[in-house]
């Protein structure tokens, strides 16, 4: 298959607009398993901006939760020394941005599977608790007081939420 042949729903191909085959730096997949640490950390950094800058959905679903979210992730449970600290906190910043685009169910198991995680990975709770930090900065859920709507007080969220505004 050449590489710019991607028109297979089977291959996730909302994702090719991640793959630049005019400029090697600037392509995701390439870069993000590359050997040079940098090169990875570049490629996350590059993921969370074009994801910044679109309120809308840019993939699908399936794309976020079964290829982008498992990639952004890895670095998290794989960290072995200081020189991987930059990468790790570039993976862990576009992990929060790609759950600003998940559905409730998807954003609440990714949050969960952090927590649950903790336990299970020691020496990675600083980097799990900056993970879920930022999953919970990319909460994107209206919240409910439960008062009805036409409650001469329009709050929105408990006490705590209504404080931080």
């Amino acid at each position: 298959v050449a590489r710019g042949d991607y028109d297979s729903v089977h291959l996730y191909g909302d994702l090719k607009s991640l793959i630049r085959d005019d400029d090697q730096d600037l392509d995701f997949f390439l870069n993000v398993t590359h050997v040079q640490l940098h090169r990875r950390a570049r490629a996350f950094n590059r993921l969370r901006k074009t994801l910044t800058s679109s309120d809308e959905p840019l993939f699908s679903e399936q794309s976020y939760v079964n290829v982008l979210l498992p990639l952004a992730m890895h670095p998290i449970y794989e960290y072995s020394s200081k020189t991987e600290e930059a990468y790790v906190l570039e993976a862990i910043a576009a992990a929060g941005e790609i759950c600003r685009h998940l559905p409730w169910s998807k954003y609440n198991n990714t949050l969960q599977t952090a927590l649950n995680n903790l336990g299970r990975y020691p020496d990675q709770e600083r980097f799990l608790i900056a993970m879920m930090c930022s999953i919970i900065d990319a909460f994107h859920f209206p919240v409910e007081t439960g008062e009805p709507a036409d409650s001469a007080t329009k709050t929105q969220g408990n006490g705590v939420w209504r404080s931080l505004k």
